[in-house]
């Protein structure tokens, strides 16, 4: 998924293996910053540090897992018990 640098239209990267999960929320795999065009697998940031909006980021390789799992223009229902 390409995204644009904040407030203008300028393309500022890829966040790779992108699923939307909500309105506009999507789970994806470390952010990409142009120009750089080679995957990042982990960010030391996972999990501490907000960066992004409505969106989950992953480890690389947990994202590319949930993209390749999920069925294309489904629909998924988690129940948490």
């Amino acid at each position: 998924m390409i995204y644009l640098v904040d407030g203008i239209t300028e393309t500022g990267g890829f966040a790779p293996y992108a699923s939307r999960f909500t309105n506009g929320g999507y789970i994806h795999g470390v952010p990409v910053n142009a120009p750089r065009k080679t995957l990042i697998e982990y960010s030391p940031t996972l999990g501490t540090t907000p960066r992004s909006h409505m969106c989950v980021r992953n480890a690389t390789s947990h994202a590319k897992f949930i993209y390749d799992w999920a069925p294309v223009e489904g629909t998924l229902v988690f129940v948490f018990d």
